[in-house]
């Protein structure tokens, strides 16, 4: 069996999480409902899910810009 610490499974993987999971996950054990509760871990939450954002919108605006330019070329 692979151990996996606890601060990789917490700031590699749950950041990665929606609200609603993390919070799900906060019942696993107190360990993990302290380290989901803790600043550090909600700062870099919020930050991670604002660039995720960016670059997933900035994506659906350039493929809805190509979209444009090929209806326009006649595609």
């Amino acid at each position: 069996m692979v151990y996996i610490p606890f601060n990789i499974i917490l700031f590699e993987i749950l950041i990665r999480l929606n609200g609603r999971s993390i919070d799900q996950y906060k019942c696993v054990c107190r360990q993990w409902n302290e380290g989901l509760s803790s600043w550090p871990f909600e700062w870099l939450h919020v930050n991670y899910a604002e660039e995720y954002l960016v670059v997933y919108y900035s994506c659906l605006l350039l493929t809805f810009k190509i979209q444009i330019y090929l209806q326009f070329m006649g595609a």
